[in-house]
């Protein structure tokens, strides 16, 4: 086991793990990672299965391992990772031990950042979940000063620390995907046509439930006449004062506002690795496309999994797995 102890947490610092997917009947949001993907690939990296790890807002996170051990690491956005004064690669793995000091802060990019560790994380669980569900007030609270952790069941391994994979090229792009709709009807032509052709900026109306855009407005045209339904995570809703919101993690189950789009699945991470003042455009694609983008993900993150895999493979192993004579041919006398 190891216990850590918090020293510093930004706003936003909680503990999340894959979600609750299957209680929005309830009332209950999915939640789970702001970048499913980031979260992911940090427990693939260890070779574990998904669970709980420390979602870090740009505000950053400063801890200390009181005792014990364990292998962990970071992925996530461009952030600056420093543990006892030695600057470590944004995705990187490393061991805490006894004493060790870690701080994470906001770098060149990206607005959330994953802290996962190589056994599992002694957190209150709620339907089957350890994510931190702010709007309920049901399972855990954004971290704090002074908080400590244990960590039970725990690895530790220093011979595969350092990089993990240069995420330089994860950095987000500034176009984004959307299916129009469902209800785009209720706004004209015109409006559409700027959408789809103005910048929007991530303003700093900013948490995990969804950011509101600033941009031209999206005037709706017509008597609201729909009743409240469903939300998904990347629905793009727009309430009387015009400006779009982009709905993401902890998006609210139901409401009657229109949504002018869909963000795609394969971007929503990218919108939220974008930071206030961020400028985005938006591209409208039809289902077939977003299906097959969905696919491309999907291949991009298998891509990702094996560039792991490859990284941290000791030289001895790497020398096996590669040919290393080629075109040798024999030449024993007949």
């Amino acid at each position: 086991m190891a216990v850590l102890k918090i020293d510093h947490a930004g706003p936003l610092v909680t503990v999340q793990d894959k979600g609750r997917p299957n209680f929005m009947r309830y009332g209950v949001t999915p939640g789970g990672p702001m970048d499913r993907r980031a979260f992911m690939l940090g427990h693939y990296a260890l070779s574990q299965e998904p669970r709980g790890s420390i979602e870090i807002s740009m505000g950053g996170l400063n801890l200390a391992c009181v005792s014990g051990a364990v292998t962990a690491c970071v992925t996530g956005g461009g952030f600056t990772v420093i543990l006892d004064g030695k600057t470590l690669p944004s995705w990187s793995s490393f061991e805490l031990t006894e004493g060790a000091k870690l701080q994470i802060r906001a770098g060149e990019w990206g607005s959330w950042c994953y802290l996962s560790f190589a056994g599992d994380l002694d957190t209150p669980q709620w339907l089957n979940s350890a994510s931190t569900h702010l709007a309920s007030d049901q399972c855990g609270v954004p971290l704090q000063m002074g908080d400590q952790l244990s960590v039970d069941n725990t690895r530790a391994n220093a011979s595969n620390g350092g990089e993990i994979l240069d995420a330089t090229r994860l950095k987000p792009a500034r176009e984004i995907r959307v299916i129009m709709g469902p209800q785009d009807r209720y706004f004209s032509d015109e409006t559409i046509a700027e959408f789809l052709s103005n910048d929007f900026a991530l303003t700093a109306e900013y948490n995990r439930q969804g950011v509101r855009l600033s941009g031209p407005k999206l005037n709706i045209n017509q008597p609201l006449d729909m009743p409240s339904e469903p939300i998904e995570r990347g629905s793009l809703q727009v309430p009387g004062h015009g400006d779009p919101i982009a709905l993401m993690a902890d998006h609210q189950t139901t409401g009657g506002y229109p949504k002018i789009a869909t963000i795609i699945s394969a971007d929503q991470d990218a919108v939220t690795q974008m930071r206030t003042g961020d400028t985005l455009r938006f591209v409208a694609v039809d289902v077939e496309t977003a299906t097959t983008a969905a696919h491309h993900a999907n291949n991009q993150t298998a891509s990702l999994r094996q560039q792991i895999e490859d990284q941290r493979m000791s030289l001895e192993q790497k020398l096996w797995n590669n040919n290393l004579v080629s075109g040798a041919i024999d030449d024993t006398p007949q």
